[in-house]
């Protein structure tokens, strides 16, 4: 859940902080596009930090201690009759 709310939190401030910097411009130079082009641009920037940040694969878990979880994966035939509709 913690890493789910990271990443919405990134793309949400990227969105808001591009969207803000958009509106100053519009109002300074009394022109109109500078907001939709902010939050354009937040939202690809905000995908790309969370791209950066959470989308490699961090293969030195499972060195620094992490629970090994391989045999969790084990399916009983009751498991297997519940997943087919049987009884």
């Amino acid at each position: 859940m913690d890493l789910g709310l990271r990443v919405l939190s990134y793309l949400i401030a990227g969105v808001l902080v591009y969207g803000l910097l958009g509106w100053l411009g519009d109002h300074y130079f009394g022109t109109r596009f500078l907001l939709p082009i902010g939050i354009v641009a937040g939202a690809a920037f905000g995908a790309y930090v969370i791209i950066r940040r959470f989308g490699r694969i961090d293969d030195a878990a499972p060195a620094t201690g992490a629970k090994d979880r391989s045999n969790q994966g084990t399916v009983t035939g009751h498991t297997q009759k519940a997943e087919k509709g049987e009884r």
